[in-house]
């Protein structure tokens, strides 16, 4: 363990060793979990909802087979964006895939694609690229492929890449378990593949991306970062 405060991180890495279906990506509930998706009423019931979390987790604990040992380990230095919340790795990922789209965000100069840009993926993200993006990573010299579907949507799916690629190095029963709250499509050479980056300098990203987001959450790992 490299955290001088377990109970922090406690409940997070449990519901990610034994109850993976909570944090579960859409796409891939929607292909494995029969009824994840059902609007019944009846599904919304607290109690309801906990014995079909548990029924569902055992189904995906399954799918692993012998990756499904419980992450013990907090070494591994892509443990904080493994067992981010959902919320804040969609926020990490929307970040530093518009790192990668930086080049072709600073190519934006007229008022009307700002503007459109902005009210895309927000104010406070484009300035935060505009001042770190470059350090970071200097932007893809191809973006159109990304960003023919939208600015947010093409820097989504680059991010959940460059995330899949991040631990990507890590044991099995992390990086498995990790892959599962991304597209279905993340954990894809394509994906993966898109930024250039060795899983080390994706991964160096990605914490910097976490640091300017979520410092309280990346402080519970002082080992880390």
């Amino acid at each position: 363990m490299t955290t001088s405060t377990p109970a922090l991180w406690s409940a997070p890495l449990l519901r990610f060793n034994l109850l993976p279906s909570h944090s579960l990506h859409a796409t891939r509930a929607a292909l494995w979990l029969p009824g994840h998706d059902a609007p019944a009423l009846w599904l919304q019931r607290p109690a309801v909802q906990r014995h079909w979390h548990r029924r569902w987790s055992q189904l995906l604990l399954a799918r692993l087979q012998q990756d499904a040992e419980p992450v013990r380990d907090l070494a591994h230095p892509a443990t904080p964006l493994a067992l981010a919340s959902p919320a804040l790795l969609h926020g990490c990922a929307r970040h530093a895939g518009l790192v990668l789209l930086g080049k072709h965000l600073r190519q934006r100069i007229a008022r009307a694609e700002v503007r459109a840009a902005q009210q895309a993926v927000g104010r406070a993200a484009l300035d935060w690229v505009s001042r770190e993006g470059a350090a970071l990573h200097p932007g893809l010299n191809d973006p159109l492929p990304w960003v023919a579907e939208g600015l947010a949507e093409g820097a989504d799916r680059l991010g959940a890449g460059l995330l899949a690629q991040a631990w990507s190095d890590a044991p099995a029963p992390l990086r498995r378990r990790a892959d599962w709250k991304l597209p279905l499509d993340a954990e894809s050479p394509a994906s993966r593949d898109a930024s250039g980056m060795t899983p080390v300098q994706a991964r160096q990203l990605c914490l910097q991306t976490l640091l300017f987001l979520e410092p309280e959450w990346l402080s519970y790992f002082p080992a880390i970062h």
